[in-house]
């Protein structure tokens, strides 16, 4: 079975395309922007052309009718940019899987993929640390007593991440576990 990751606009898209393991991952793109379920009538919700493409590409049912066994994905990983627009997006994609999906939430099938908002580079290696807000931007950079050869990039989309970067970072099952794992711990000291 195949891992679904919901992203983003066609841009976002075609970057996990170029990254992805196809046998075993696939992406669905949301066009514009998610409509409201806790405001739209259900009418509404079945009308929107990104609601309608995540109940055809998932297959599962929706509401009373949802089933998580039926299922055609392993996993649905929703990943969206590192932003403001992004947080947004994502928190309509699970009102969405809330109230019109709530078995596969139930059942563990959703996962949200954060990608970090900064690549920190030392411009004379090869080395790349990731941080994923402002905050920990800011400690990476106490640590490095050469700020002036260290280029930071801010990502404001997928679009944005290298092939390499996108698979590792986001897609490769193991390096994103061990990604996840070594910010806990970091977080946690």
């Amino acid at each position: 079975m195949k891992e679904l990751f919901i992203v983003e606009g066609k841009s976002a898209a075609s970057t996990i395309r170029q990254a992805m393991h196809k046998p075993t991952q696939e992406v669905l793109a949301c066009q514009g922007k998610l409509i409201n379920v806790e405001k739209a009538s259900f009418a509404k919700v079945l009308a929107n052309p990104s609601c309608q493409k995540i109940f055809q590409t998932l297959a599962c049912g929706i509401k009373k009718e949802c089933k998580s066994d039926k299922l055609v994905f392993s996993q649905i990983l929703i990943l969206t940019d590192p932003d403001f627009d992004g947080t947004h997006a994502r928190l309509l994609l699970l009102k969405l899987f809330q109230h019109y999906l709530n078995p596969l939430i139930e059942t563990g099938l959703i996962s949200i993929i954060i990608p970090p908002l900064f690549r920190i580079a030392e411009l004379h290696s090869t080395h790349y640390q990731y941080a994923w807000d402002e905050q920990q931007r800011l400690l990476l950079l106490k640590n490095k007593a050469d700020s002036d050869n260290i280029e930071i990039t801010r990502f404001k989309g997928i679009a944005q991440f290298s092939r390499i970067e996108c698979h590792k970072l986001l897609l490769d099952l193991n390096s994103r576990k061990q990604i996840i794992l070594e910010g806990t711990e970091k977080n946690n000291a």
